[in-house]
């Protein structure tokens, strides 16, 4: 009897030795982690090209054989630079010809002008003689009516009267002269006048050529549309050119332009000069701060996409057009709150769980989350920071499991 209870209490003994080691095997690996506090942004994720603020293609307005070019790609232009110069022999032909017509018609207007002051004299000359004819003829008049009664009485001869009478007819055949060379004066200068005016509209004309044959003299000249870089060349001294070819491709890019394109459900929420954003371009590994500058007003009916158009600058010309751009509307901001990675989040029946370490043991703990991110998570309430949560292994957890950490994410 007394061998039996030896024996019992010996396997009693090494039982409860065991126990602390069996439990201890069965504990699950986990990786941990300390909740921490930091910033987390709610923000729209979209991507676009870079576009040049302004961007044309440069046409000449006039056809003929380029002479001269005088810039090249990457050459930086002002605005009204000369880029290229078009043969221009037959213009300036043209331009001179045009000069002499303008000439001419302005010394035909002064000639009329003689002429129209010359007609003019002639008109006082001719009204100066009617004055003159009809002076006359109311004197011999008055002297025809006292002959006609002296005649009467006998007081002069028949030949005296007849003497007057010649002249009295002889004055009114002047005054009828002279009456007629008024007419013909007034017709000179009213002649004068209108061929003064007929020089006048000529003259207008002339010069209304002479600007037309300036305009394409000067459009002999290709000049720079606004101040760029030129970034492409299409044709080479001797080559002809025409309207319709363009010879450069000129681009503004500082700034830049950038227009992305945002869901429908999600436009409302950036608001012009107000909504900030991140722009990261990995092909110059930059990330640059803007805001978002403009919204435009219409959806498209395809995409179904509204469009964002951010300025951004670029004075020192490294982003160019046609890189590649990522975007991040930052819609709202937390500071200073605690987080946690997405990893570490249960979702069950609409609500959010974690796992916290408490004395190697798993507590199931519910939390209320803000915002979120690509890899984070924002905790409104149920941690604090620096408590030890499950980061990952979640799959073989249950609430009270015994936990192992093997890696804490903070040491990693």
């Amino acid at each position: 009897m007394s061998a039996k209870l030896f024996v019992f209490a010996a396997v009693f003994i090494l039982t409860s030795q065991l126990a602390p080691a069996q439990e201890a095997s069965r504990a699950i690996p986990v990786f941990a982690t300390k909740v921490t506090t930091g910033t987390i942004n709610r923000r729209i994720d979209t991507s676009a090209d870079v576009l040049p603020l302004l961007g044309v293609s440069v046409h000449p307005e006039a056809a003929g054989r380029i002479v001269e070019i005088y810039v090249d790609v990457g050459s930086q232009v002002k605005k009204d630079q000369e880029l290229a110069k078009i043969n221009d022999d037959v213009q300036r032909a043209q331009f001179a010809q045009a000069e002499a017509a303008v000439t001419v018609a302005k010394a035909s207007i002064e000639l009329q002008k003689v002429m129209f002051e010359s007609a003019q004299s002639a008109l006082l000359a001719a009204k100066a003689g009617v004055e003159a004819a009809s002076s006359q003829q109311k004197n011999l008049a008055q002297t025809r009516t006292r002959l006609e009664k002296l005649l009467k009485e006998g007081a002069v001869s028949r030949q005296q009267f007849d003497d007057l009478m010649a002249q009295y007819d002889s004055a009114n055949a002047r005054l009828v002269a002279a009456n007629t060379d008024v007419s013909r004066a007034n017709d000179a200068v009213m002649s004068a006048k209108m061929t003064i005016g007929v020089r006048r509209a000529e003259l207008v004309q002339a010069e209304a050529n002479l600007n037309a044959i300036r305009v394409a003299l000067e459009n002999t000249m290709v000049r720079a549309p606004f101040d760029g870089v030129v970034v492409a060349r299409h044709a080479d001294t001797g080559a002809m050119a025409n309207p319709a070819t363009p010879l450069f491709r000129i681009e503004q890019i500082n700034p830049v332009r950038i227009i992305a394109s945002v869901i429908e459900k999600d436009i409302d929420l950036i608001k012009s000069g107000k909504t900030p954003v991140i722009i990261n371009l990995d092909a110059i590994n930059e990330a640059y701060e803007a805001v978002a500058d403009l919204v435009y007003p219409s959806i498209d009916a395809v995409s179904k996409t509204g469009r964002v158009e951010i300025i951004l600058k670029n004075p020192e010309n490294r982003i160019r057009s046609g890189m590649f751009a990522r975007l991040s509307f930052l819609l709202n901001t937390s500071v200073d709150v605690p987080i946690v990675a997405r990893d570490s989040l249960i979702r069950h029946n609409g609500q959010h769980f974690v796992y916290v370490i408490e004395n190697d043991r798993a507590v199931r703990r519910q939390v209320e989350i803000g915002i979120v991110d690509e890899a984070r998570v924002e905790i409104l309430s149920g941690l604090k920071a620096g408590e030890q949560i499950i980061a990952r292994g979640l799959e073989f957890v249950r609430e009270g499991s015994q936990v192992k950490i093997v890696e804490s994410e903070s040491e990693r």
